[in-house]
């Protein structure tokens, strides 16, 4: 068996929105936006908003950036937009910051690169309980945080004291980590010409921990840039933007590609199906690069937020906010190798209490699935649990009721693995109900 990939569905409502110019009030005083980018999507449960963070380059007119490519008169901006239910958006004009002469937009802050905000539900200082973090892009450059009470006005940048090989030019992710009570950031390296995926732990989000490479690609072509990562059904998935630099003949040269990546720990991240796009480049609006939020959950779905742009990522892109959505037991699964007549999976040992177990799964035409009991050894069977004791008893949506001659599992408090034997399908997910 291998890994599959579920297949997200793009929204029919994209582009969300796009960001071509933004009016500042004044006559023939608007200005262009060269891409949004970068995009942190939440649900803001005290706002009762879905609300989107993201990065902009603005035309000034002037040279700000000793780095930018010749002729560009740009500057990085962090922007704002707010929805009701996800699918409607707008750009409010905040009245926060000046720019050309007005405040009649939808900027936080001038010179921010790749920010994150995150809504921290723990936090019992008020004035704390949204927290940012974002390259300041003036010099000297550093990775930064800032905090808020409303999420729209932060306070001075703090210098969170990351070593000078974290560059940032990136999508600065930060979340809470429940499982180890740690704010993480992924931010990013380069060592030599390839870059790397880096990230940092802190309790109180002020002192932080030294950067780790949590991954990376393999050669020029395949170089790892932002990726936010996300904790579900006991494994970290980070989507990774892979950036194919190197062979300049390449269709897929100066392109970025969204991939899955998975963990046990946050520690170290491993491709689930390498080379697969999990939000594929397509035309007409994202057939350049694709930038990935973390998910938004909502009911039994996954929300995945990006910017999709279709120009490549060193030149001009015109990009827009989208959506793609996928059922959260088909994020992905193990399936049948094609070609192959059967193959065998088993699980770890389960604690057998009397629960009930369901199983996520697609079959193909002329496809089957059974599965038995074994002891801890992988090879002794459970009495009565065997394949030919199986009942296959479909719920709905691909879902299965495990049971055994119409018994559950047993009630010995003893662990016990379960083999699926598989034919032209894919298993999904397994999930356990106590037993009313």
């Amino acid at each position: 068996m291998e890994p599959v990939l579920g297949k997200a569905v793009k929204s029919d409502k994209n582009p969300l929105f796009r960001d071509e110019a933004i009016e500042t009030g004044e006559k023939d005083c608007g200005f262009g936006v060269c891409y949004c980018s970068y995009p942190n999507v939440f649900r803001d449960p005290a706002a009762k908003l879905y609300r989107c963070y993201y990065t902009v380059l603005l035309e000034t007119g002037e040279r700000h950036n000793k780095d930018n490519e010749e002729g560009h008169k740009l500057i990085t901006a962090l922007a704002y937009a707010q929805s009701p239910d996800g699918l409607e958006w707008e750009r409010p004009a905040l009245g926060i910051t000046e720019f050309k002469g007005s405040c009649k937009n939808n900027l936080l802050r001038l010179y921010a690169h790749g920010s994150s905000v995150i809504y921290d539900e723990l936090e019992k200082d008020p004035c704390r309980r949204y927290k940012l973090v974002t390259r300041d892009d003036r010099e000297p450059r550093h990775i930064c945080s800032a905090f808020s009470e409303d999420g729209l006005h932060f306070g001075e940048y703090k210098c969170m004291g990351l070593e000078d090989k974290i560059v940032g030019d990136t999508h600065n992710f930060c979340f809470y980590d429940t499982r180890t009570e740690n704010y993480r950031l992924t931010t990013r390296a380069f060592s030599g010409n390839n870059r790397l995926v880096m990230s940092c732990t802190s309790r109180d989000f002020i002192h932080w921990s030294g950067a780790k490479q949590i991954f990376r690609g393999n050669y020029l072509e395949d170089q790892s840039y932002s990726m936010p990562v996300f904790f579900y059904a006991g494994l970290y998935f980070g989507l990774v933007s892979i950036y194919h630099g190197g062979n300049m003949d390449s269709p897929m040269y100066d392109k970025v590609e969204c991939e899955l990546v998975c963990s046990t720990d946050c520690e170290s991240f491993s491709r689930i199906t390498p080379h697969k796009a999990f939000i594929p480049l397509e035309r007409p609006d994202n057939d350049g690069c694709v930038y990935c939020s973390a998910p938004v959950e909502w009911k039994d779905e996954l929300w995945f937020y990006y910017t999709g742009a279709n120009g490549l990522h060193s030149g001009f892109r015109n990009a827009a906010l989208q959506l793609a959505r996928i059922k959260k037991a088909f994020l992905a699964g193990m399936g049948t190798i094609k070609g192959e007549q059967d193959a065998q999976l088993q699980t770890i040992p389960l604690e057998a209490a009397g629960q009930e177990a369901y199983l996520t799964l697609k079959i193909d035409s002329g496809g089957w699935v059974a599965a038995r009991l074994l002891e801890t050894d992988g090879v002794t069977m459970a009495e009565g649990y065997g394949y030919q004791d199986f009942d296959t008893i479909p719920i709905y949506e691909g879902e299965w009721k495990l049971t055994w001659n119409e018994k559950a599992f047993p009630d010995s408090g003893k662990k016990y693995i379960i083999e699926f034997q598989v034919c032209k399908a894919v298993l999904y997910q397994l999930r356990e109900v106590e037993k009313q």
